[in-house]
């Protein structure tokens, strides 16, 4: 074995190479060390190079180590991980008692690391035989992991799950994936996807925000999520797929395969069986215009009377029937692959099926107007169970409502007609919600609604009075949304003051506070296990509406909403996505009088779901607007609605006086589902369910542009 001596020409390309790097504090004289050697492959037949880390006192005694396997990426070389500080900070942490010895294995992949062919002489043969003849040559304890940057990445995911009883961990630093370029049987998303497995390796996924490899990123991680796969998942702000960006957090980076070698995973737990509920629902596809079942008619339907508008798998048919429900003859049954086509591709048609297998694109139904989760004693289709797959106290609902402005026309309703009467067309819906929002413009101000010295919008300032701001408590709102551009009309002093009542009645706010940071701060809910990440912005000003920092501007210093700036989104959003299970992204975009959204809403809500939101809603437009269920490049759908309509506002066009609040059904970690409540507005300020061949009208109306549904 020959230590690496660096000359003045290898020093440029080996940067932190370096013949010997001692370390203090060991029991023995003999230093941790970085070598150059090679071996021969019996894969290819010839001489590999490869550096490897020996730690300090290893000729001195006879302990065996663990064997951390480093992979370099594309134009790199086995110099790579060391040039980058892993070396020097592996050190420094044995040195300070805060990593175990370990034996770093760094080879050279050469021309077959970037290659895409799996046959005789492949890389990942090559690095299994490398890592074979390493567990002779060197002292190993039989605990491996392995990890790699960009290609290395990609290499060590393809390794690290098909061999996954042979590693502790596997790490990918800004690995890079895709579908396109390799097989599935050697992909490692695929390879992901096939996994049936009992336990894993520790696994790790990195990536900056600016890194071009986010795509093939995202996709695993999605792949790991919705397997219930254990794994860390970190987004570093502004890094780029870049040596500058991996160098910054080589120090994570050990610390993870670290924690793998001292800490043991525990064996997961037997699987116990436990009664619960068996839990089904009627659904539709999303763009289908009914909207409720009448439980007299679900009733006949499950003893046996034919309903022409069911349409139900052979699986869900053989399940029902296992409960005693045996259905009529002539009732258009599908296999279960084709059941999401048929509903598609029908009119007026719906499906019962277990809690389990709603998803984004179908849209669970009301009984006698109202959701079935409220009613489930009773209710027919609700059994105990030894394999549940519903547990109420994983179900979060969150309800979003769009425009509120307790202003000018409203303002009088409600001092004519009182709070009770404003509040009783929504109050039981919106209180079973775990959280109700209300998109607020106005702001409480002295005097309202006489206009004063300070009021920025002139003829066009909206304000509410104290008063009738208790309309948010008997509604039982949750959180404010104070991201419109009416916020600041009555001043600064106006606005502060609003802030201070709400936060007084324990309301929560999101998209605006007393200064840039403020507005900018996400809101984090904790909801039944989940972790739920909102931010709320403006898109359109006015300037004296949005909140700014800097002493500079015109304006100067002031509070307000937050404005969308796109480079702060595009930065926030992945981190938040890698940090919660649900991110939130409600704002108020460029207001114009149509339903269906233009170039530029597309463009911008598709990228803000790109960066990581699962949920994306306008709640500024004062029409309700179309919805996209957007099929993300990381494999997920996002569930975009362009606008929601006034909740209470004064306006009085058709479009004006209907509105959308959208539910969404959070589940063991994830947006299962989206439900629609379509209202419409009386006397300019009691919000109310629409009825009969109104709301089939709206529905229809609004809904039936299925091919983005």
């Amino acid at each position: 074995m020959r230590p690496l001596f660096i000359t003045v020409l290898a020093l440029s390309c080996l940067g932190a190479l370096s013949q010997a790097q001692t370390v203090e504090g060991a029991d023995c004289e003999e230093a941790g060390a970085l070598y150059s050697e090679t071996y021969t492959s019996r894969i290819t037949g010839r001489d590999h190079r490869y550096a490897v880390y020996l730690p300090p006192c290893y000729a001195a005694d006879v302990a065996a180590y663990p064997v951390l396997l480093l992979l370099h990426g594309s134009n790199a070389d086995d110099s790579q991980w060391a040039r980058l500080g892993f070396i020097d900070a592996l050190a420094a942490h044995i040195r300070a008692g805060s990593a175990s010895t370990m034996i770093v294995l760094m080879p050279y992949g050469g021309a077959e690391a970037n290659q895409n062919h799996f046959d005789a002489i492949s890389y990942d043969r090559i690095l299994l035989d490398f890592l074979a003849q390493m567990s002779i040559r060197y002292r190993s304890n039989g605990s491996q992991a392995i990890g790699g940057i960009s290609r290395g990445g990609f290499w060590a995911y393809q390794i690290g799950l098909r061999h996954a009883d042979d590693f502790v961990a596997v790490g990918g630093h800004s690995p890079y994936f895709d579908r396109v370029h390799v097989a599935p049987a050697h992909n490692p998303l695929h390879i992901a996807e096939a996994l049936d497995r009992d336990t894993y390796p520790r696994l790790w996924l990195d990536r900056g925000t600016a890194d071009h490899a986010v795509a093939g990123i995202e996709q695993m991680r999605t792949i790991l999520q919705r397997a219930n796969v254990p794994h860390e998942y970190v987004v570093h702000p502004g890094g780029a797929h870049s040596e500058d960006n991996w160098s910054q957090h080589v120090s994570e980076y050990l610390d993870f395969y670290a924690r793998a070698f001292s800490e043991p995973r525990a064996l997961p737990e037997p699987a116990t069986i436990r009664a619960g509920f068996e839990l089904w629902l009627p659904a539709v596809d999303f763009g289908e215009a009914m909207l409720s079942l009448d439980r007299a008619e679900l009733t006949a339907t499950l003893a046996g009377e034919l309903d022409k508008r069911l349409v139900i798998s052979e699986s869900a048919r053989a399940r029902l029937a296992a409960h005693g429900f045996q259905l009529h003859a002539d009732t258009e049954i599908v296999d279960d692959l084709r059941l999401f086509n048929a509903l598609w591709l029908s009119t007026g048609k719906f499906t019962l099926l277990p809690f389990d297998e709603l998803h984004m694109r179908l849209r669970p139904l009301w009984l006698d107007d109202r959701p079935v989760v409220d009613q489930l004693a009773g209710y027919p289709l609700v059994f105990e169970s030894d394999a549940p797959n519903y547990d109420p106290d994983k179900l979060t609902r969150i309800t979003l409502s769009g425009t509120t402005a307790l202003a000018r026309h409203t303002l009088t309703a409600l001092h004519e007609k009182g709070l009770p009467w404003a509040a009783s067309g929504i109050r039981d819906y919106v209180r079973r919600a775990d959280v109700f929002h209300i998109t607020n413009e106005a702001s409480i101000a002295p005097g309202c609604p006489q206009l004063n010295d300070v009021a920025l919008a002139g003829q066009s300032s909206l304000c509410m009075t104290r008063a009738h701001a208790d309309l948010f408590g008997l509604l039982d709102v949750d959180v404010v949304d104070i991201s419109g551009n009416h916020i600041a009309d009555f001043g600064y002093e106006s606005f502060i003051d609003t802030l201070d009542h709400f936060t007084a009645q324990g309301i929560q706010l999101v998209g605006g506070g007393r200064d840039q940071a403020a507005a900018r701060s996400p809101l984090i809910l904790r909801q039944k296990g989940l972790s739920i990440a909102w931010l709320a912005c403006n898109a359109i000003g006015p300037a004296y509406a949005l909140a700014n920092d800097d002493p500079a501007s015109d304006l100067g210093r002031r509070p307000g909403t937050a404005f969308c700036n796109k480079a702060w989104l595009q930065e926030a959003l992945p981190v938040l996505a890698s940090q919660h299970d649900v991110v939130l992204l409600t704002l108020h975009f460029r207001e114009f009088s149509g339903f269906e959204p233009n170039e530029r809403h597309i463009q911008d809500y598709q990228a803000y779901a790109e960066w990581g939101a699962d949920v994306v809603i306008g709640t500024a437009q004062h029409q309700p607007m179309s919805i996209d269920l957007y099929q993300t490049r990381r494999g997920e759908i996002a569930f975009i609605h362009y606008g929601l309509g006034n909740l209470f506002f004064d306006q009085q066009l058709w479009g004006q006086r209907r509105f959308f609040m959208d539910t969404l059904y959070l589940y063991d970690g994830r947006l299962l589902a989206v439900e629609l409540f379509p209202g419409i507005i009386d006397g300019r300020a009691r919000p109310r369910l629409l009825t009969g061949e109104d709301r089939f009208n709206f529905l229809h109306f609004m809904l039936v542009q299925k091919s983005s549904l």
